[in-house]
């Protein structure tokens, strides 16, 4: 039975390795290097200590504030479906309820995964407004198809597993941004 299925360098599928975890430190430097690829800057980490976290990122004297739940991708723990990963997320509310905040122009409420199996860094968003609001956790889920696809074409958006999932490499998260907020603001 396969336990795990990745992504290797090459774009190809590798069978039975299991995915790689980051530290919290090492997310929120992936982050930071994501958002430096595209010309922003983080300005000001305002939570770090606990999920959501909440930081402003700037770019051209234009502030962006975000609260994120920043997580790894990992497997989903089916035996059965390798294929199927997830990051799972708890109620904002229930944790910090001032951080559900309703997306605008320049603010966004993002459950941000990461994954990066072997040295193909890339992120998945899922819609925070479906997720974070229910009395247990919640997973947000992904498949190694859609993963590969944001791998090879370098952004891309679709449904998977019913919902509305963005995935990314480095450069592209400004265009993420601006089509995540085009979609859930107010």
């Amino acid at each position: 039975m396969i336990n795990y299925i990745n992504i290797d360098r090459n774009n190809n599928l590798v069978y039975d390795q299991p995915e790689k975890k980051l530290s919290k430190d090492e997310l929120f430097k992936e982050f930071e290097n994501f958002v430096a690829v595209n010309g922003f800057t983080v300005k000001e980490w305002r939570n770090r200590k606990s999920v959501p976290y909440e930081l402003i990122v700037s770019k051209e004297e234009i502030d962006f504030r975000l609260i994120i739940f920043l997580k790894n991708i990992t497997g989903a723990g089916w035996a059965d479906k390798p294929y199927i990963k997830r990051v799972q997320v708890t109620n904002v509310r229930t944790v910090n309820n001032e951080k559900y905040i309703s997306t605008t122009d320049t603010e966004a409420l993002i459950i941000l995964g990461y994954y990066n199996f072997d040295n193909n860094p890339i992120m998945v968003a899922w819609n925070a407004y479906r997720y974070v609001s229910h009395n247990k956790n919640r997973s947000c889920y992904i498949d190694i198809e859609t993963l590969l696809d944001g791998y090879n074409n370098g952004y891309t958006t679709k449904l998977c597993s019913d919902q509305r999932v963005w995935v990314f490499k480095p450069n592209n998260f400004e265009t993420f941004l601006k089509n995540y907020i085009e979609k859930n603001k107010v």
